[in-house]
Parts: structure tokens; sequence; C-alpha cells
């Protein structure tokens, strides 16, 4: 038997063709994902080209090369072609849980996933909580939901909220989430993932609670683990400073009105800074809860409701005070 021989690579014929595809990588749109300090990434016959951005910006967004090195920000990707790009990777669902408090990276949530024989069997995923990134609150991202997530190698991006799960489940964690009382009824119907984030999230109810007390005890603000380095250290400092700060004034609007604040989560612009906040408010005794995007200077961006277009006449404070005494 005679071993077939491989046909002979033309060294002049590859490096034609890999010219060929520089060229034409330089007239072409980049649609993808970035993070901060990262590089954009995309794929051209099965070669990996790396990009450096010319300014700030995170999130989705559409890039064109400049040379071999760098790529210019062309703007944010539309839903459709953000859509378009994850529709590569094979989908997993899970479960969100809190925002990452370190705002390392704007937009990044831990999760568990849902099915963990699922995750384990096809990515090698455990029932522990995983960083999910570019999560949009304005897009159903929020505690306890089920969501959509894809699975890009170790990364894992936020596709959208899962349109097979109950909204009820969800609800009722929340609500369980905040209750003082030790009511061990569960909704029927929880699966075992999301018994397990409840658990998860009163576990860390517990070691916030005992780090507060000991940055109390000590006088000290720094946690009990600070990040390293004096840069990194004053970076963590200010970002706790500012996260305490909005939340005394969120608190402080509402309870201006007799309202009490749930939750609330903080959405970046394409630059990283502060772009809009996402309230989770009720009015004082009853069980609705209403959500509004409010500016960082609490003016009304979205109220929630119907206010025939005159939601920015309004800031939080005045906005519960119009729901009070509104006829329904």
């Amino acid at each position: 038997m005679t071993r077939e021989s491989k046909p002979r690579v033309d060294a002049r014929e590859l490096v034609a063709r890999l010219s060929q595809q520089s060229q034409a990588l330089l007239r072409r749109e980049i649609i993808a994902p970035l993070l901060p300090g990262g590089r954009i990434r995309t794929r051209l016959e099965g070669i990996v080209y790396e990009f450096r951005p010319e300014s700030n910006f995170v999130g989705w967004g559409r890039f064109r090369p400049r040379n071999e090195r760098s790529a210019e920000v062309l703007g944010e990707a539309q839903p459709w072609k953000r859509g378009g790009y994850l529709e590569l990777f094979p989908v997993l669902r899970m479960i969100l849980l809190w925002p990452d408090p370190h705002r390392r990276q704007p937009g990044t949530w831990w999760a568990i996933p849902f099915n963990e024989s699922d995750a384990r069997q096809r990515f090698g995923f455990r029932s522990e909580p995983l960083p999910v990134f570019l999560c949009d609150p304005t897009n159903g991202a929020e505690r306890f939901e089920r969501v959509l997530v894809r699975v890009d190698g170790q990364r894992l991006w936020f596709d959208g909220p899962d349109a097979l799960a109950d909204p009820q489940h969800a609800d009722w964690l929340r609500e369980a989430a905040v209750k003082e009382d030790d009511d061990e009824t569960l909704l029927p119907g929880l699966a075992g993932s999301e018994r397990h984030a409840l658990l998860l999230w009163q576990i860390r109810q517990l070691e916030i609670s005992a780090q507060a007390d000991t940055r109390v005890a000590t006088g000290s603000e720094r946690p009990q683990t600070p990040p390293r380095g004096r840069q990194q250290q004053q970076a963590w400092l200010r970002a706790e400073r500012q996260r305490n700060r909005l939340e005394e004034r969120l608190r402080y609007a509402l309870q201006k009105a007799d309202a009490t604040l749930h939750s609330y989560n903080e959405v970046a612009g394409t630059d990283g800074a502060l772009s809009h906040i996402i309230v989770e408010w009720s009015e004082r005794g009853t069980a609705h809860r209403y959500r509004s995007t409010v500016d960082p200077g609490l003016s009304v961006i979205s109220s929630g409701i119907c206010l025939s277009d005159l939601d920015s006449d309004f800031d939080l404070t005045s906005l519960v005070n119009v729901m009070t005494d509104a006829p329904w």
C-alpha cells in the first residue's frame, strides 16, 4: 500500500491569499461586544483578528479597522445585528443573582445555570455563580430573572429574557428576598436552581452584613479583602462612596413621598459612565411595585406608566406624589 501524499502548500499563494483577506478586512464593518480594556475580535476564513479600540467604548458596537492593530468606533450596534452575532454561539439558560459589586466591568452580573446537569454536560459549568457580561436592565436583567446567555468559550454574553420562564417565579423570589419573617412556605413549582438562587442571595446578605459590622467595629472603610495596589484601592473606595451616596439619594427622594426603595440598577453608557438608573419602588403599605427609569440627577426618563409623554416633567419624588394622588 502506498501512503497518499499530502498536497504541498504554495507559500506564495498562501501569502497572497492572506494579504487579500487583510485588505478585505480593512473595508469590513465589525459587530462585536467590547468590555473595558478589552479588544475587538473577529474571524475571517478561520483566522482570528484582534484590534485595539481607538476610543473609550463599552457594549455592543460597530467598528471598522484602521490598520492591522486598531479600529475606530462607528457607534452602537443595532439590536438585530447584535442578535445575529449572538446566534453564532450556543444558548444556556441561567438565573441572574446580582450585579458585580466592584463595577470593574459595567453590565456584569453573577448568575447560576438554571439546569446544572445541562450546563455541566455541555460546557463543564457547575451550579456556582458565574459572571455574565453586558447585561441590560432595560431588556430583562433583574434579580432572579431567568435569562438566555450565549456561551463564547469561557465568556458568557447576555442575550435576553427567557420567554419560557414563568414571571411569577422571579417576582416571588424578589419578594421572599426582602421578607423579614421566616416564612418557609415555598412557591409551588420552583425549580431546585431557583431555590438555590434564593439561598445564595440570603448567604450574600449575611456576608455583606458581617463585613459592614467589621468595618464599623474597626473604623475602616476598606473591605476585608481590599484590591491589590494603591490605585485600585483608591478607585474601589471612590466607587463605594459614589454607590453609597446614590443609594442614599434614592432612598431620601422616595422617603419624602412616603415610598420605599426595593432595588436599583445602574446602566452604563457606551463610554462606561453612568447613563441612567432603573429604580424599583412601591408606595408605603402597598404590594404593587413600579419600575421607573431616572437620570443621574433623578429626573424621570420613563415612569413605567402612561403620563402622556410628560415623564421628563417629574423627578422621582414628584412622580410618587402623582401616583399617590392618581384616581386609580
